[in-house]
């Protein structure tokens, strides 16, 4: 299984990703494929190993399938409510390594931020000690100079760790073995080399003068090797200095720029007015009848062809080209994936058209229908509210998943990614984790191990949430004022977060109300730990309290909606 902490291309010392759209982590099925001999539709189920699940965009485990936001996979067994996005295996269980840990195949809650595994024990290296060669044990440190010697421990000040026929043992410094032992005060054998009068070590078993040699040293191996003053060292391996060539260079081949031209590492004598490469094919501005397409060279093309984006030749007169495919241009018709649709009888979601009936959105690949009640979209995925009679109103996303009615569960949100949780006291979210309290502290985000435990303390103090637009009331985003704007820097002093933004304005949709602000604006929050992480370029909308203009209720990040305002009054509108 990936270590989940290192999936993303943005990673903080405790695992934050940062992304700025949601559909890096929800993905998608692919298209209509054949599920154990049988024909299945990719928007309504997913297939794993010829065994076909209800569901769509589901990852499998074995022939399991599962949503990776609300489970993990080990060893072809899941683990529920443990998403794999932010858990690790241990044997064939999923745990999460912010709060547990996985000790000899044994599960152990953190009791402090930085415990270790000793066997299957938990230990504190500043208290502690894990000793022994065989079965370990955990020691509780005597000072901060006693170190490990075999099942003992011993002051390194005073005593040595010497080893006879069957055992090591803590010896007094003035002992024989002390001077001849081949161990350091920390009982590690010592691998340096001998070395002659006026040499030095060079890693591990080499030596080196450094009067007339350098000393190269393989970064993975830490294997030594010496050499001569006239060549170079580039990351543990030996080369000469690189000589400079006469002319230009084509791939490995030298040429004379004058007579020659290189062209995708390809050589052709010049021509008189062939001076641009398509392809490894060299040809002309002026040449009639030819067009390079992707670096692909057509002749004996017709006036007006053109090349479509993705390298296709084709007449725009007659024809339209829909990804791969050239379509005769029919009149009024556009694009929908592969596909030619009609926008007046039509909708296309996804790639995918579906007929226009109502007032039609797309949720995903699917069509539905948002004033209705009886559907609810979460980040492309699509349910039916009648099945699992409920009301719109009563029910909330987290990420592409529906909640459960109730309070059972707690929707923890980064930029561009929520994760579920099953609520535990003394449990708070920090961006998309939901760690311990008293082990960690959190500011705008980010983790911080607690030096010591605590059970209360001023940053996890909770907050204004970073929330999707979907999961906010609709008497807060309708019937109030509030603050839509873009961050475009940010800055901290004196633990106060400074924002600027920019095409700010506010609004009160239910009025039809929108003002524009002066741009840029700028905005301060009073604590900037106690606010979740603003990303520079995003969209938010705001909304402070009612009683007071300086508290902020809620955030909700827009960054994923290509018309905030359009989202915003759509909501409003139903």
């Amino acid at each position: 299984m990936t270590t989940p902490l290192l999936m993303f291309g943005q990673v903080n010392h405790f695992g934050i990703p940062v992304s700025a759209h949601v559909e890096n982590f929800y993905g998608t099925s692919p298209r209509d494929q054949i599920c154990g001999g049988l024909n299945y539709g990719f928007l309504d189920y997913t297939c794993c190993e010829g065994v076909l699940h209800k569901g769509a965009g589901l990852s499998c485990c074995g022939n399991k399938a599962f949503n990776l936001t609300q489970a993990s996979c080990c060893e072809g067994q899941l683990t529920l409510n443990v998403s794999q996005l932010v858990s690790d295996c241990c044997g064939w269980r999923a745990y999460d390594p912010l709060n547990q840990l996985c000790c000899d195949t044994r599960i152990l809650i953190r009791t402090q931020p930085h415990d270790k595994c000793c066997g299957k024990e938990l230990y504190n290296e500043d208290d502690q000690l894990c000793c022994g060669n065989v079965g370990r044990k955990v020691l509780t440190k005597m000072s901060i100079h006693h170190l490990c010697c075999g099942d003992h421990q011993f002051d390194c000040q005073s005593h040595c760790c010497c080893f006879d026929s069957e055992r090591l043992s803590p010896e007094h410094l003035n002992a024989s073995c002390c001077a001849s032992s081949g161990f350091n005060h920390s009982g590690i054998a010592q691998s340096s080399p001998n070395c002659m009068p006026g040499e030095k070590p060079c890693g591990q078993g080499a030596c080196f003068n450094p009067t007339t040699e350098g000393c190269c040293v393989n970064p993975t191996s830490l294997q030594g090797q010496r050499y001569s003053h006239h060549l170079t060292c580039c990351e543990g391996t030996l080369s000469h200095t690189p000589g400079l060539h006469d002319g230009a260079s084509c791939g490995s081949q030298v040429y004379n720029p004058e007579i020659k031209i290189c062209c995708a590492g390809q050589l052709s004598n010049r021509v008189l007015g062939d001076n641009l490469c398509c392809g490894k094919t060299p040809y002309g501005v002026v040449d009639r009848g030819v067009l390079c397409c992707n670096q692909t060279l057509h002749r004996g093309v017709e006036d007006g062809h053109r090349c479509s984006p993705g390298g296709h030749l084709y007449l725009p007169s007659r024809e339209m080209v829909c990804g791969s495919r050239v379509h005769l241009d029919d009149q009024g018709k556009h694009c929908c994936g592969e596909e030619t649709y009609d926008p007046q009888n039509e909708i296309c979601c996804n790639g995918l058209k579906h007929s226009r009936r109502g007032n039609m959105s797309c949720c995903g690949g699917k069509a539905y229908d948002p004033s209705s009640g009886k559907v609810k979209c979460c980040a492309g995925t699509l349910y039916n509210l009648q099945v699992q009679d409920r009301l719109s109103e009563e029910t909330h996303c987290c990420g592409n998943v529906l909640m459960e009615a109730g309070s059972t569960q707690t929707c923890c949100s980064a930029p561009g990614l929520d994760l579920l949780y099953p609520t535990q006291p003394g449990f708070t979210c920090c961006g998309h984790r939901y760690p311990n309290s008293s082990l960690w502290s959190c500011c705008a985000g980010v983790l911080h191990p607690r030096p010591e435990s605590h059970t209360t303390s001023k940053n996890m103090i909770p907050g204004p949430r970073l929330l999707p637009l979907g999961g906010l009331k609709t008497e807060d985003l309708c019937h109030t004022r509030v603050l839509l704007g873009t961050v475009e820097s940010v800055s901290v002093k004196m633990n106060k977060r400074s924002i600027v933004m920019v095409n700010t304005m506010f609004m009160q949709a239910s009025r039809g109300h929108v003002s524009a602000l002066p741009s840029p604006h700028y905005l301060t929050l009073p604590d900037h730990c106690s606010f979740p992480e603003l990303v520079p370029g995003n969209t938010y909308i705001w909304m402070k309290t009612r009683h007071s203009s300086d508290i902020i209720r809620f955030i909700s990040d827009l960054s994923d909606h290509s018309s905030p305002l359009h989202s915003i009054l759509s909501l409003c509108s139903k």
